[in-house]
């Protein structure tokens, strides 16, 4: 049952008598006045208040109601004690205020100068968080500079990298270049440097705020080329002409053609620039540009006869392999030249949106201590553009070694493949930074249309000086007739470009960064010159014909696509401003 009456009305009984008995045992209060009494009345009621104030209610059982009076009653007698204590610091520091009060009128009245309102040193500022938990942001979400960045609400821990449980972390701490934070945008800058404003107007020529350009030099790898066998010779003595060269014979010795060719590095450059359009780098505009050189292989051999020199072909008339003389003893004397060469250019405009970035603590790849690191993921969507130029040429000069037959012939044979995509081009982009180290990755695709053109050509131009006029050109070579093969052959397919890549960056300033990168790309429904040799030749069609012409039109032509990557190693250094 509830006791606060119970204890009051005891209370107030003690307070009363006590009262009373002081005022009959004292001569001097004989004859008290109604002031005294009303103190006393006052007093009385500023106990109940107190008694009141403090009441909180508690059940007790029947056993327990005796020592509940006794510990209720001793807890107000402490409150009582409590209450007259506080009552007189009140008064002594009110009396002290007085007093300073009249120092200070007495001090203005003789013109003296005052002392300052306040302390003219700024209070120190108080680090630190309680209980050991780091804010993660002003207001909603805003990253506090050099604090780590989370999903979660609260990170608990001291919010250095020793807290991770290393000694000083690998790189003895969070790098000195500052991820920072922008404005309250929540986003990391990830060691970028951002400037009051990105994009500055302006009448004349100028330069954007915030930007980035780099420059690598490129050793790429490529699809090798599939070639048929194009050149041969024979070994070993008494070969007759009618077997020199020949595919399939056990004295032929293939010279350039029958596997992959261009499987060597090629040499090239790529070229990256682009701007922010706002402070935080949220938005940006990019652009890139590549190019591998024109590289080529082949092979020139030149022979009176010894060795022999041969093209080889299917002849269709005999249905059997057959080949070309271009040098045999005595017959003729002959240089032959077969080069494959290729060139891949790209290049592409794209926007850049950055989607999420985050701060903390993590282990690096080849140390297990703790450091800071912070990272940004954007996207990227635009334009991008890929051209594929290859080109195969066979060429041979030969000269009559018979008196009786003099003349000279001149044979060409060219197949040309253009590539050109043109797409849609969306990726995702990631960079991780920790300390002066850096790792960007990337994956792209690109989706769009490639339109596929294969030219075949040649000519054969003979040199007769018993013949009116002695020079006559002729289309058509030995592996390109007319009619046949011969034109130019054009159509468009679909095509996907996915790219893969990864660079590794240390900052070597504030504004300058050291590359070393690796690139994938994948190129589908492609055509290239070696799958467009058609190695059926009808004797008949070679220069100079002689109607009435027999036989089928061949070589002919028919498009065959195939897939194509290229792969490969950056080496270079970006700017920032």
């Amino acid at each position: 049952m509830l006791t606060f009456r119970c204890q009051t009305n005891i209370f107030l009984t003690v307070a009363v008598l006590f009262a009373a008995s002081t005022s009959a045992a004292d001569p001097r209060y004989g004859n008290t006045s109604r002031r005294d009494n009303s103190n006393a009345d006052r007093n009385v009621r500023s106990t109940e208040r107190v008694a009141r104030a403090s009441w909180q209610p508690s059940r007790r059982d029947d056993a327990g109601d005796n020592n509940a009076d006794e510990s209720q009653l001793e807890e107000t007698t402490v409150k009582l004690v409590g209450y007259e204590d506080e009552t007189r610091d009140r008064a002594r520091q009110a009396k002290t205020r007085r007093a300073n009060q009249q120092r200070v009128r007495q001090v203005a009245a003789n013109n003296a100068p005052l002392p300052p309102a306040s302390s003219i040193i700024d209070p120190p500022v108080q680090h630190g968080h309680l209980d050991g938990q780091i804010p993660m942001g002003y207001g909603s979400g805003t990253p506090i500079h050099g604090l780590p960045s989370y999903d979660s609400d609260v990170v608990y821990g001291d919010g250095s990298c020793d807290s991770m449980g290393c000694g000083g972390g690998c790189d003895s701490g969070c790098d000195s270049m500052s991820c920072g934070g922008c404005g309250t945008s929540g986003c990391s800058m990830c060691g970028e440097l951002a400037s009051p404003n990105a994009w500055r107007p302006c009448l004349t020529l100028c330069v954007p705020q915030d930007g980035w350009v780099s420059f690598e030099y490129l050793t790429w790898w490529q699809d090798g080329m599939d070639l048929p066998p194009l050149v041969t010779s024979s070994v070993g003595p008494n070969v007759p002409a009618t077997q020199a060269g020949v595919l399939g014979q056990a004295t032929t010795r293939i010279l350039f053609g029958g596997d992959d060719v261009l499987t060597d590095n090629f040499d090239g450059g790529r070229l990256r620039f682009g701007v922010w359009l706002d402070k935080c780098h949220t938005w940006g505009l990019g652009a890139e540009y590549f190019n591998i050189g024109s590289e080529s292989e082949g092979i020139s051999r030149t022979s009176t006869g010894n060795p022999t020199l041969s093209r080889p072909f299917f002849n269709t008339e005999t249905n059997q392999e057959d080949a070309q003389i271009v040098a045999f003893p005595g017959i003729l004397t002959g240089t032959v030249r077969a080069t494959a060469t290729s060139e891949l250019t790209g290049a592409g405009v794209h926007l850049r949106h950055l989607r999420n970035c985050c701060e903390g603590c993590s282990s690096g790849l080849f140390c297990g201590c703790a450091g800071h690191f912070c990272s940004r993921t954007e996207a990227i969507f635009g334009y991008r553009g890929l051209q594929l130029k290859e080109s195969v040429t066979i060429h041979e000069d030969l000269v009559s070694n018979d008196p009786s037959n003099p003349g000279s012939f001149d044979i060409m044979d060219r197949f040309e493949t253009r590539n050109q995509f043109n797409g849609f081009d969306i990726g995702w982009l990631n960079r991780r930074t920790r300390g002066f180290w850096s790792l960007d990755t990337s994956l792209r695709l690109a989706i769009g249309n490639n339109k596929q053109t294969v030219r075949v050509n040649g000519s054969t131009e003979i040199t007769d000086p018993s013949a009116t006029p002695s020079v006559q050109t002729f289309e058509g070579g030995l592996l390109t007739q007319n009619p046949g093969n011969i034109g130019v052959f054009e159509r468009n397919e679909f095509a996907v470009v996915p790219e893969i890549g990864a660079t590794l960056g240390y900052q070597l300033t504030d504004h300058l960064r050291a590359t070393l990168g690796y690139t994938f790309i994948y190129w589908s429904n492609m055509v290239r010159p070696g799958d467009h040799i058609d190695r059926d030749v009808n004797p008949n069609l070679i220069p100079p014909q002689v109607p009435p012409i027999a036989g089928a039109a061949r070589p002919g032509f028919e498009f065959d696509t195939t897939d194509y990557w290229v792969q490969g190693l950056s080496f270079g250094g970006e700017y920032r401003w």
